[in-house]
């Protein structure tokens, strides 16, 4: 055991486990305490100040989420995240402001290179104007930017950038109809206490 140890030590592994290990309980803690939470305003207070989220005013993230790498994720004021979303915040989120992204919805910025004979990852950043809208179970694909007021339809699987103001749908999501309004007057701020 002595050996193992001395081994491991001298080349860097063990202390690598080691953080490997703080690191992922650390991110579960935030996947299945914390996003369990029935208070939003007390999720809100740890993602933002446990886990260096950005979160704007007014900003509501309901239960269920699943992230990665949460200190990459900017969400701006008075979005709306519904319950049981994954954020894969690895290479980086943002979210504009008054965005309503609904339940379900995957947002990954990371992947693996399927021809790469070391299955190497790949990824972007994924970039979210303002005023967008992503219905439920929707999937938004690595390096995409979703362009103010577009809308991704529900179940839709988003793999190219969006235009302004325009509705997508399908698998893959292709557009289906520009919206007739260029400007919205709501304000996105869909609270559900206990959710």
């Amino acid at each position: 055991m002595k050996e193992f140890v001395k081994k491991n030590l001298a080349s860097g592994k063990l202390l690598r486990k080691i953080v490997d290990f703080f690191h992922f309980m650390y991110l579960a803690f935030a996947n299945h305490i914390v996003s369990n939470v029935p208070f939003y305003f007390i999720r809100t207070f740890i993602y933002r100040y446990g886990y260096f989220m950005k979160i704007g005013k007014n900003s509501h993230i309901q239960m269920g989420l699943r992230v990665y790498a949460p200190w990459k994720i900017k969400i701006g004021n008075n979005c709306a995240i519904g319950n049981d979303c994954f954020l894969d915040g690895r290479r980086g989120i943002i979210i504009g402001n008054n965005v309503d992204i609904a339940s379900n919805v995957k947002i990954l910025t990371l992947g693996h290179d399927l021809d790469d004979e070391w299955y190497k990852t790949v990824g972007k950043k994924v970039n979210i104007e303002n005023n967008v809208s992503v219905f439920t179970a929707a999937s938004i694909l690595p390096g995409l930017t979703l362009a103010e007021g577009s809308v991704v339809a529900l179940g839709s699987i988003l793999t190219k950038n969006t235009d302004k103001w325009t509705v997508y749908a399908g698998n893959p999501a292709r557009p289906v109809k520009k919206r007739q309004i260029s400007n919205l007057k709501y304000t996105s701020n869909y609270k559900r206490y206990f959710h």
